[in-house]
């Protein structure tokens, strides 16, 4: 039979036909790569990877995440912590999230391409709860230890026949402690890792080196030093070095009164210390401010001692073997987390008793510790903080949860946390001396 119509017509389906066969090919090639496409690659890197103490910090990069055929349209993160999933549509982004309970997390990544395939990646936090560092006399010298916030896992980092003392955690990252100890006769600063290794001495002076505090950004360490002339007690001022020990520089010019007891803000490069220049009583908080580049009176509680105040039968052992100026205590000032506050021992009255005192940043509105708690929680509580025993030595929690001191009861002095929830208060050591519970702010 003849083929039907004419030869433009048949040219006409024959060219159709050829169209459609190429869609239909097209079609086929794109459906063979939706189905045997690559899946983006999920790459998670996560820093600092030490264990640092509640709360941290963990930086979280995915810019390394690919996709070998496509483009990576969106990202999903787990902490691992119970925290709201956080999203977004460009790997470059940088995440950082605060881990506030200790644990072990699997922190997991999942990126999707533009096809809808998936890539995920997996990395594990591990973050150690929060610890004081403080100073412990249980074997006839002063020794540093280490201790969870509820008094649980007490331990030596370093108890040697030497007296160490004055310890200060990093700022940074929290693995390594600054202290004084008086190995070679004199007093000098050094720092070991809180497994108590890789000791290294960053002064020798012939004179006092004592009450390291780290920077904030855990780059300088200041402390309190009798070598501005002739080593002497009157001749006290604070001083800051690198935290290798060099470029040891005198940052404070309060002679012929005397400057100790330095605590670095956590914040900023501001310094607490504690001086009897033009003070009322004897002593009061002054503040090192780093952009003017001087130093000015913060505080005078007037006719008491602020600041550096401690028991006068401890004084009298520790003044001895410090140097410190007459009638200077052992305390220093604490900075709260955010800087917002700042902790400080005080005298009631001259030759009284010593409770812990709160009061702004500014030196404004002090109170004492009671009753800075009750306004915390709103109410009165029952538990008493301030109490007819000497307090000293106070350190903020890291958390938040509370404050730390020491205590005096009976014959020894002691550990205690006063509880930001509900005011109450734990004491913590039971076995010898237990003093400068320790561990600055990030």
């Amino acid at each position: 039979m003849p083929a039907t119509g004419t030869p433009v017509h048949r040219a006409s389906r024959k060219r159709l036909l050829a169209v459609l066969l190429l869609a239909a090919l097209v079609c086929g090639v794109a459906a063979c790569r939706g189905f045997f496409g690559q899946a983006p690659i999920a790459l998670l890197l996560v820093a600092p990877t030490e264990d640092q103490e509640v709360p941290a910090e963990r930086t979280f990069h995915i810019d390394g995440s690919t996709d070998p055929d496509g483009v990576i349209v969106g990202y999903e993160i787990d902490f691992g912590d119970l925290s709201a999933v956080v999203s977004g549509t460009d790997v470059t982004d940088i995440i950082v999230h605060e881990y506030t309970v200790a644990g072990t997390f699997v922190v997991s990544l999942t990126i999707t391409d533009n096809a809808g395939r998936i890539g995920k990646a997996q990395a594990v936090v591990t973050v150690g709860p929060v610890m004081l560092t403080f100073a412990v006399d249980r074997d006839g010298d002063y020794g540093i230890w280490r201790m969870k916030a509820d008094g649980s896992a007490q331990g030596a980092v370093l108890d040697t026949g030497d007296e160490e003392i004055f310890p200060d955690l990093d700022l940074g990252l929290r693995n390594r402690i600054a202290y004084a100890c008086d190995a070679a006769g004199d007093w000098n600063i050094y720092t070991m890792t809180t497994e108590g290794t890789l000791i290294a001495p960053l002064t020798v002076d012939v004179s006092q080196q004592i009450q390291p505090s780290w920077s904030s950004d855990a780059s300088a360490i200041a402390y309190a030093s009798n070598d501005a002339q002739t080593p002497s007690d009157t001749t006290w001022e604070i001083w800051t070095m690198t935290t290798s020990g060099a470029a040891q520089t005198k940052l404070t010019s309060q002679s012929p009164s005397w400057a100790i007891a330095p605590a670095c803000s956590p914040v900023n490069d501001d310094v607490l210390f504690v001086s009897n220049k033009d003070a009322s009583g004897g002593s009061s908080i002054w503040l090192w401010d780093a952009s003017a580049g001087s130093a000015f009176e913060l505080y005078d509680g007037a006719t008491v001692r602020d600041g550096d105040a401690s028991p006068a039968g401890f004084d009298a052992g520790m003044a001895t073997a410090l140097s410190l100026p007459p009638g200077a205590g052992i305390s220093s000032p604490a900075w709260s987390p955010d800087g917002a506050k700042i902790a400080f021992s005080r005298e009631r009255v001259a030759g009284g008793i010593i409770d812990i005192y709160v009061m702004d940043a500014d030196g404004s509105d002090a109170q004492t510790l009671e009753e800075y708690v009750e306004d915390v929680l709103g109410v009165p509580f029952a538990d008493t903080i301030t109490s007819d025993a000497d307090e000293f030595c106070p350190y903020w929690l890291e958390d938040g949860s509370g404050l730390a001191f020491t205590r005096i009861s009976g014959f020894f002095y002691n550990v205690a946390v006063v509880s930001f929830d509900d005011g109450s208060v734990d004491v913590l050591t039971a076995v010898g001396d237990n003093i400068f519970p320790a561990e600055q702010l990030p």
